[in-house]
């Protein structure tokens, strides 16, 4: 891949991603109208930072859920909360969740904390000494550590309580879920896939971040920003509720529906376990053999004003994933090797010329009506494809439209360049119907859209 590719691909911001898939979210099905699923209990108590300290010190508190980003504050800043202690500067809520064994892990507040943690044993979590440094109002206590400070400092800071949050472990997954998007008030706001990280701990969680690391997914979705935030990980788990309750159960919304799978496997067996990841594996493997580096992309069509069509590399689309991993989940690889030519032009002509097929995957992709009409387009092909021993007479065979663009790729209706392969059709010379055959001599290379032009002028 070219150093202009990479840089496309990060195009994509995790924000754009969450905006375009609640955008395509419809509600109206969802299952919150359960009084029971409305479920929240929380209790407000205040917690010395000598307390929590005590609270990690005995494994009562998880500072750094799995789902957390690491420590980010620089010396400057996190000497600049430190004097802001010592200031009687109001601290800020913290925010955190008890867990079904009584530890209560960090959902709002874990920069805080961590930083007061620190400085009460003197060490920052990268191991250097915890100097105070950059202080603008108690300069006198620059460079020094906690044990340099007087005794009444550190006593004030041990004593100082913070107001506090605790989402009880009794309150329902899914308004924690919501709850905790609306409490997250950190300078960068977890996304859904990192809440998922804290409300639903446990072996699948496990199994997402074992997964995410795989390099064939990664080659594929090919998205540093989207794994570093997890986004990785609701990619997969989306692929396990689409696959494991098939695409003829699903209930908006996406976020839900998702939930829903992680709860009610969130403890998975070891066997589960290698089920679910073998399945994985064989997937993306097979994904990796049809699409390659095109894998989750949308194609567009050229047109009137412009007869070349593209790839539009730098954003996933979601409804493309979801046909494309869901769609081999039933096949082996023998049965898709030796199609695998034939399932991707077949995609790029849905892509091209199927007008219900393309809403499909632009508008409204995660209502119900929406996501089965493109399952339904796409299996079918597929088993038309995979299903089918016969060659059909009418297809050129995928090597004799690469041997035409390798010798000269120029359209030859409109004369002009054909820019990629993808947007290469092999037309008969002489039309199948009147008795043309469908071999090289009777074979030339156009624009998928100058070919369909020219069908429907024809017609």
């Amino acid at each position: 891949m070219s150093t202009e590719t990479i840089v496309e691909e990060e195009n994509q911001t995790v924000e754009e991603f969450y905006e375009n898939e609640e955008g395509n979210e419809t509600e109206a099905n969802s299952s919150n109208n359960n009084s029971d699923e409305r479920k929240l209990i929380w209790q407000a108590k205040d917690f010395s930072i000598r307390e929590f300290q005590a609270m990690k010190q005995d494994g009562e508190l998880e500072l750094q859920p799995e789902y957390q980003r690491n420590f980010v504050m620089d010396s400057a800043r996190a000497s600049k909360l430190i004097e802001s202690v010592l200031l009687d500067v109001p601290i800020p809520v913290i925010y955190l969740a008890e867990e079904n064994d009584s530890v209560y892990s960090v959902i709002d507040g874990q920069q805080r904390l961590t930083t007061f943690i620190s400085f009460l044993e003197g060490k920052l979590p990268d191991g250097k000494d915890f100097n105070l440094t950059g202080l603008k109002v108690l300069k006198e206590y620059n460079r020094k550590q906690y044990i340099d400070l007087p005794k009444e400092m550190q006593m004030k800071i041990k004593k100082t309580t913070i107001h506090t949050i605790i989402i009880k472990n009794e309150s329902h997954e899914n308004i924690k879920f919501e709850i905790f998007e609306r409490l997250n008030t950190g300078s960068i706001k977890l996304n859904e896939d990192e809440i998922r990280n804290t409300i639903y701990r446990g072996s699948y969680i496990k199994l997402l971040s074992e997964l995410e690391n795989n390099e064939t997914f990664h080659m594929l979705v090919r998205k540093d920003n989207f794994k570093n935030r997890m986004i990785y990980r609701g990619m997969i788990l989306r692929f396990f509720a689409l696959s494991e309750k098939t695409y003829l159960n699903y209930k908006p919304s996406m976020k839900q529906f998702s939930n829903k799978e992680l709860r009610d496997n969130r403890y998975m067996s070891k066997e589960k376990y290698e089920e679910y990841k073998k399945r994985f594996l064989k997937v993306v493997d097979l994904v990796k053999l049809v699409f390659g580096d095109k894998a989750f992309r949308r194609f567009i069509p050229g047109d009137s004003e412009n007869v070349n069509g593209k790839w539009s590399t730098s954003k996933i689309n979601m409804a493309l994933f979801d046909i494309q991993m869901c769609g081999f989940v039933i096949y082996d690889k023998y049965q898709i090797i030796s199609k695998a030519d034939q399932i991707r032009e077949r995609l790029i002509k849905l892509m091209s010329q199927n007008e219900e097929f393309i809403n499909s995957i632009e508008i409204k992709t995660s209502d119900k009506n929406v996501l089965t009409k493109r399952f339904r387009i796409w299996l079918d092909v597929l088993d038309e494809i995979i299903g089918d021993t016969a060659v059909d007479a009418r297809i050129f065979d995928y090597s004799i439209k690469k041997q035409l663009f390798q010798n000269n790729p120029t359209c030859q209706l409109c004369h002009q360049q054909i820019l990629a392969i993808d947007d290469a059709e092999v037309d008969h010379v002489i039309p199948y119907s009147e008795g043309g055959r469908t071999d090289l001599n009777n074979a030339q290379l156009t624009h998928r859209y100058c070919n369909r032009r020219k069908s429907n002028n024809n017609s």
